[in-house]
């Protein structure tokens, strides 16, 4: 899904070491009393060197910059090959706590040579050939708006353990954190306890590969 910057989609440099599960941890309960996103355009990253006219329609934007449209319970972008007005949302929350955590669904497409399609793609070893599981980001607010809403933040992807070196051929951790699930073989791993991600999300912080900044742009869906 081209410009479809769903939080996964930014936060999830490899396909491998990452928390997935088949249901939603969190639900809309667990966003009470916690600032909200301010609705509307957003961009959630951009490449280096990249050029883009923010003020343009996402629509618009070339590949190396992701936007997305921030409503309550969702977050929707614009399909490859459909016309500009064509928006396809995908279900995403963003989860009270420190840190807190963002949950967006995601859809794995295994059929294609181990490739992903779809919102927040990303590839696995352990869902069938295909899945809509629910992933997660630890998000860090760096910015309100006068009336309390979130208008910038930092991400990173919540890690099944520390990664494997770069000039390793491994493609997930060897030790996995306390509370998650990785079978032999599973390039990700799962969990049933809230605790257990959240304190994943906060020992994943410093093993991001680089920092990834979100920011509102504008009222507004397009």
């Amino acid at each position: 899904m081209r410009r479809l910057a769903v939080l996964l989609a930014l936060t999830l440099l490899s396909a491998c070491n990452v928390v997935l599960t088949k249901s939603p941890l969190f639900t809309a309960a667990d966003t009470a009393g916690a600032p909200t996103l301010r609705p509307g355009v957003w961009l959630f990253f951009k490449e280096a060197g990249c050029a883009v006219d923010e003020k343009a329609p996402i629509s618009n934007w070339p590949d190396c910059a992701g936007g997305g449209i921030v409503a309550a319970d969702s977050i929707a972008g614009h399909p490859q090959h459909t016309p500009p007005s064509t928006l396809q949302r995908t279900p995403f929350l963003l989860a009270a706590g420190d840190p807190r955590i963002a949950q967006v669904q995601v859809t794995i497409d295994m059929s294609a040579g181990a490739s992903a399609s779809g919102p927040g793609a990303t590839a696995s070893a352990s869902p069938p050939a295909h899945a809509e599981p629910w992933a997660y980001a630890g998000v860090k607010p760096t910015k309100s708006d006068p009336q309390g809403r979130i208008v910038a933040f930092d991400l990173w992807p919540v890690q099944c353990g520390p990664p494997p070196p770069r000039n390793s051929n491994a493609l997930t951790t060897k030790h996995p954190l306390k509370g998650l699930d990785m079978s032999q073989g599973d390039a990700d791993c799962s969990t049933t306890s809230k605790d257990a991600l959240r304190a994943a999300a906060k020992a994943s912080q410093p093993w991001a590969d680089e920092p990834r900044h979100a920011y509102w742009l504008r009222d507004g869906d397009h």
